[in-house]
């Protein structure tokens, strides 16, 4: 019966192997696209070692973690199934445990005697044994060192031997990390004319990029220069596809990286490499145009293939994705056919800076039918592009180039709404959310953001039919009300943040419909008196400089104009001057004397506030002066002048 079950019973395998992981765009963020940093070679963990100790091993990220599987599978699991057979029947008695005991000693015995019998088995387990003590974090310097360059002398002249095999691998890992720069050197020495193969190799590539991270520059220029001339295939293999990329992302200089993506040209650029001359598509263009057809053939077959195989967010993609497009001849099939192959997959390039601007060049050249499928591949990614260093210039294309302003409306509102407060006060969120009030103003678009939004206005003349103010209308109408319920529902919490007090000024001078509430909301967070709050923890909201500001702007009613001198205030007006001033008449010399002085100048100066008198009688000539003079505020001293001029200090 025993011998029945476990013919039944499924041996493990000796060794398990995790599909290799692939890191994440650094855009930290909420999903893996976001934050954008993007694919990295992490050796994959292999269950307990050895020896070692898991407690003191090193952190799941370090390559070097864990020889799965040393010994040979299957002699544990028989004892157990062995031992419970054994209860059962209690006839076997001691006898029966005792058998099982020599057994299992003698199937370890064998088992050590198979490893030694292998080439280099002695020094493979005696490098082993150094390798567990290495990856204590608590190893003594002075220890570490010793065994470092007693593993060094063990596998010297062996590495390229040792390398393509899972235990050994990591060993040669371990002397690389923990190895002084001799010792590195030497590594990289013995395995030159291999890299290549290694790449390709399931351990051997977690190597090569150990050799690019702690090697010196001559180490990296001597393996890159071993990719030269098969990046076209190394780019579309299962495991080399990961080490040209973070080779490509980390570790190659600009000379380097040109040198690597020439070979996506054709095959010609990757058998005679000039490595003086590291032209752009462009240049290689205009030195043979009659050559432009096949290199253009050339680098979309390359990009198809490696499409196809699924390596969507590679960089060297991107990058030659982007020297497609900047070369492409709008209008024709090479836009047509490229635009067809990358729409679908936008969601996967526009968090890089290349591919962010093949996305919104995509955007700009597409037809509606190509922007509609883009903005459903994008949509469920409308939060993680609006709050990312280069996601949020897609969103700003969408607004530039896509007539049908119902569709980005039902497909982008809905998902700012589920994080609208939060974006709203995020460094990039806030612009796209604020671009249909303020268009492309430096005081939200940054100067880099509107030099892009002016060549997509170049390339869409030919694929947008709509007047673009008529554009920008129309989706200043889908975004007014919601944003103005966000602001009446969360006006206290928003202008605690600088960027959510710009929000609040924008959409409430920028918006259309019924402000009301919003402006309501917004007057009531003025309640209180500014210095008696000075004392507390909670601090009177005026006292920030970015609220005083926005106070200031909407009592005024509009944004001051450089080039006119004056403010351009909006029609019809806001009237926050009137809603303000109920909250603050209790406290208006704490506002003229405190640091909401500046705030007391605009209802001052502000046209058509009706209860300017009544703040000019509220007023104390003393204690302005005070304030002015031992206290330095230039609000108090302002406000003094203006009533000294028209004689109104009573």
């Amino acid at each position: 019966m025993g011998a029945s079950k476990r013919k039944q019973r499924k041996t493990q395998p000796a060794t398990t192997h995790k599909k290799l992981k692939v890191s994440e765009p650094k855009i930290k963020s909420e999903k893996s696209k976001k934050v954008a940093p993007l694919p990295r070679v992490v050796e994959s963990e292999s269950g307990e070692s050895e020896e070692g100790d898991e407690e003191e091993a090193d952190s799941p990220d370090e390559e070097e973690e864990g020889f799965g599987g040393i010994e040979d599978g299957g002699e544990d699991e028989g004892m157990d199934i062995d031992g419970k057979e054994k209860s059962k029947n209690p006839e076997n008695g001691a006898s029966g445990s005792s058998k099982s005991k020599e057994s299992h000693a003698e199937q370890k015995r064998l088992a050590a005697e198979r490893k030694l019998a292998k080439p280099h088995g002695e020094i493979i387990t005696r490098s082993k044994r150094i390798w567990e003590q290495l990856r204590r974090t608590k190893l003594a310097p002075e220890q570490r060192k010793k065994l470092i360059a007693e593993l060094g002398q063990l596998i010297k002249g062996r590495v390229s031997d040792l390398v393509f095999k899972h235990d050994a691998s990591r060993i040669v890992q371990s002397a690389l990390k923990y190895g002084d720069r001799t010792t590195r050197v030497n590594i990289t020495a013995e395995l030159k004319g291999n890299y290549v193969a290694l790449a390709q190799s399931s351990y051997g590539k977690y190597l090569v990029v150990k050799i690019l991270h702690y090697g010196t520059p001559e180490n990296r220029r001597m393996v890159v220069q071993e990719f030269y001339g098969h990046v076209r295939k190394l780019v579309k293999h299962r495991e080399a596809a990961l080490v040209i990329e973070d080779t490509f992302r980390e570790y190659a200089t600009p000379e380097q990286k040109s040198a690597l993506l020439q070979e996506f040209y054709g095959v010609e650029f990757a058998i005679f490499k000039d490595a003086s001359d590291k032209p752009t598509l462009k240049e290689l263009l205009e030195r043979s145009p009659e050559k432009r057809a096949v290199i253009m053939k050339s680098l979309f077959d390359q990009i198809d293939g490696v499409i196809k195989k699924g390596a969507t967010i590679f960089t060297i993609l991107h990058k030659a994705m982007l020297e497609y497009m900047l070369n492409v001849r709008p209008g024709t099939t090479e836009a047509t056919e490229f635009i067809e192959l990358v729409k679908e997959h936008v969601a996967d390039i526009a968090f890089t800076k290349d591919g962010s601007q093949v996305a919104i060049r995509c955007m700009a050249l597409g037809t509606a039918k190509d922007r509609k499928v883009m903005l459903k591949a994008l949509k469920s990614e409308a939060i993680s592009l609006a709050r990312h260093e280069y996601g949020y210039l897609v969103l700003l294309s969408i607004f530039e180039t896509v007539d049908d302003t119902v569709l980005v409306a039902k497909s982008l509102l809905p998902e700012f709404q589920k994080r609208l407060q939060e974006l709203a006060c995020d460094k990039y969120g806030r612009t796209p959310l604020l671009y249909p009030f303020s268009e492309r103003h430096p005081r939200v678009v940054l100067r880099p953001a509107i030099a892009v939004l002016e060549e997509v206005e170049k390339l869409r003349k030919s694929t947008s039919k709509k007047d673009p103010a008529t554009r920008q209308s129309e989706l200043r109408a889908h975004f007014s009300q919601p944003f103005l319920q966000c602001i009446a529902k969360h006006a206290g919490e928003l202008i605690r943040d600088s960027f959510g007090c710009q929000f609040i000024t924008e959409v409430l001078l920028g918006s259309t419909g019924d402000k009301f509430p919003a402006l309501q909301a917004l007057a009531s967070t003025a309640s209180g008196n500014p210095k008696t709050a000075d004392n507390s923890d909670d601090p009177h909201v005026v006292n920030a400089a970015a609220v005083g500001r926005m106070y200031k702007t909407l009592v005024t009613g509009g944004h001051y104009s450089s080039k006119e001198n004056k403010v351009i205030a909006i029609t019809p007006p806001l009237d926050f001057h009137s809603l303000l001033w109920e909250q603050i008449r209790p406290h208006a010399n704490a506002w003229a004397t405190g640091t909401g002085s500046f705030v007391v100048v605009a209802l001052l100066e502000a046209e058509g506030f009706p209860a300017r008198q009544e703040l000019v009688d509220a007023l104390n000539r003393k204690k302005l002066r005070r304030a002015a003079e031992e206290a330095g505020n230039k609000g108090a001293n302002v406000i003094a002048g203006i009533l000294e001029k028209g004689n109104e200090v009573s």
